[in-house]
């Protein structure tokens, strides 16, 4: 597999060689997603920006225990010690910089730096974890904090810096499938077992390491042997927290529309009370993500019963059904 090297590695100079400048690169635990990037980079000589969503997470990067550069630089036998300038993390080999470490939650401290000097951007673990503090508006402030970073190098004959957004399978309504209209066609690749995706225009990946090597061998291990399914499939098998039912294509004439969410539309039968879920939306709508998602919530939390409790629902395809689960945080 392309995806792979012989050893069954990620191969992050078959991925960088794709050529797109947004890469969200999906994959199971410990299969070489963030290890290897920071090995290719550092080989290939290019300092970068290392961010996370969280301050709190950068400063824990900025000690000796949760250093990142810790395991590849004691395997390449050199030194990366992380230097504090105000919120930000200087990651130096010597007195040069491998990484430059930026938080998304503190984007103001980074408005007028000279980024200049950077190619790549490393976004790690960019997926929330179930839990995890939400940032406002999140899906913006990463296309603000790129824009920071890239300023015009495209308008100057430069080659626009590339972001590498590393996550796992977490949860699928995430601020960038969102952002970037992606959910329906991640849902598809999971299905089907496709493993990259090209927008049209070639400038964003969806990269989906299924099939690793590595998650097979880690599944004889005592850890996974021990874990329940939900951990596996997550952790191993890069599964989205997902579920089905009722499918169904339905004439939409025959139903009254009530709210749109995202990329689905609600509707409800004129006289058997049933609910549809359609791709085609419509006024009222609500943004899939932040706090417009969670006045829908709020303003429509009766049809989270109903779906449980009645079951009178269909949905015009499985990936509707996923997106209305993902919508009132049911998978």
């Amino acid at each position: 597999m392309k995806l792979y090297t012989k050893q069954g590695w990620v191969d992050w100079s078959y991925i960088d060689n794709l050529g797109s400048i947004f890469n969200m690169v999906i994959g199971a635990r410990g299969v070489g997603k963030t290890y290897g990037l920071f090995k290719y980079l550092i080989e290939k000589g290019k300092p970068f920006v290392y961010l996370r969503r969280l301050q709190t997470q950068l400063d824990m990067c900025g000690t000796e225990s949760g250093n990142p550069f810790r395991k590849i630089a004691s395997d390449l036998k050199i030194e990366i010690k992380p230097d504090r300038v105000g919120r930000l993390i200087e990651f130096k080999r010597d007195d040069t910089i491998i990484a430059l470490g930026c938080s998304l939650s503190t984007l103001a401290t980074v408005r007028g730096f000279d980024f200049s000097g950077y190619d790549y951007i490393v976004f790690d673990e960019c997926v929330q974890m179930i839990g995890e503090k939400p940032i406002k508006d999140e899906f913006n402030g990463f296309l603000n904090f790129y824009e920071t970073v890239n300023r015009n190098r495209e308008l100057s004959g430069d080659v626009a810096v590339k972001c590498f957004m590393l996550g796992n399978a977490n949860q699928l309504v995430n601020p960038y499938f969102v952002g970037w209209g992606f959910m329906r066609k991640a849902i598809k690749m999971i299905r089907s077992g496709e493993m990259i995706y090209r927008s049209m225009d070639k400038t964003r990946s969806i990269i989906l390491l299924l099939q690793s090597p590595i998650s097979e061998k880690k599944k004889e291990t005592a850890l996974y042997q021990n874990a329940g399914n939900d951990f596996i499939q997550m952790a191993i098998d890069n599964a989205f927290r997902t579920d089905e039912t009722k499918i169904a294509s339905k004439p939409l004439k025959e139903y009254k529309h009530i709210v749109s969410v995202g990329e689905i539309g609600i509707y409800k039968h004129k006289s058997t009370g049933e609910y549809y879920i359609s791709s085609v939306t419509q006024l009222p709508h609500y943004d899939g993500y932040g706090m417009p998602l969670k006045l829908f919530q709020n303003d429509f939390g009766f049809l989270k019963s109903v779906y449980l409790i009645k079951q009178n629902f269909v949905f015009e395809s499985y990936e509707n059904e996923i997106m209305f689960r993902e919508y009132f945080k049911l998978n």
